[in-house]
């Protein structure tokens, strides 16, 4: 048995995902491979490096906010007859792109604007399956039942995949939007020109 007649849906890659995965994939890379460089480069041009955050997590927050007008309201399931199903791979793009956003905003010294955006998209991900549920529905010859609609439960991947996602936004907003640590003091005493440090 093949994986798509286990899983009983062909999961494509649409056209329009292709430039948002690419995307996505090397600002992850960016911020896992060159955080340490990003982070110097803060400290010696911190102007440069907050618009450049606030840049990104524009485009980033953007394109999730596209794929969510595609799925978040979207109660089609994916095995449905007809048009307008929901795509998998529509959730985790909007998720993962609402992560990266809120990272690079926090990158920018918004973390406001990160904690907001882990709060808002994560949560309408997450309550997703209370207001939007994906309904299910076949036609149903025996019995002479006729269409047959049925809401898709919690555990199924259908709403899992919203779950699962908003959970990873939600959580990176609150980590990004935590309010930094100061730094430890250099070396020696805090204030040179304090009187006790006089010679």
């Amino acid at each position: 048995m093949s994986v798509v007649e286990t899983l009983g849906v062909r999961i494509q890659v649409p056209p329009e995902a292709v430039v948002p995965i690419i995307v996505g994939g090397i600002a992850l890379a960016v911020l896992i491979f060159a955080g340490s460089a990003f982070a110097g480069w803060k400290e010696r041009n911190p102007s440069a490096a907050t618009k450049f955050g606030m840049v990104i997590g524009t485009i980033c927050i953007g394109i999730s906010i596209y794929f969510l007008s595609k799925c978040l309201a979207n109660q089609i399931d994916p095995n449905n007859e007809g048009t307008g199903q929901l795509q998998f791979l529509d959730p985790p793009l909007a998720g993962f792109m609402a992560a990266i956003g809120a990272c690079f905003w926090r990158m920018g010294d918004q973390p406001k604007v990160a904690l907001g955006i882990g709060i808002v998209i994560g949560g309408l991900m997450i309550a997703k399956p209370f207001i939007w549920p994906v309904i299910a529905t076949w036609t149903e010859s025996y019995g002479n039942r006729g269409t047959v609609s049925h809401a898709r439960g919690m555990l199924d991947p259908e709403h899992l995949e919203f779950i699962g996602s908003g959970i990873v936004v939600l959580v990176t907003g609150l980590v990004a939007g935590m309010k930094a640590k100061a730094l430890p003091p250099r070396a020696g005493h805090p204030f040179p020109n304090h009187p006790d440090h006089v010679a």
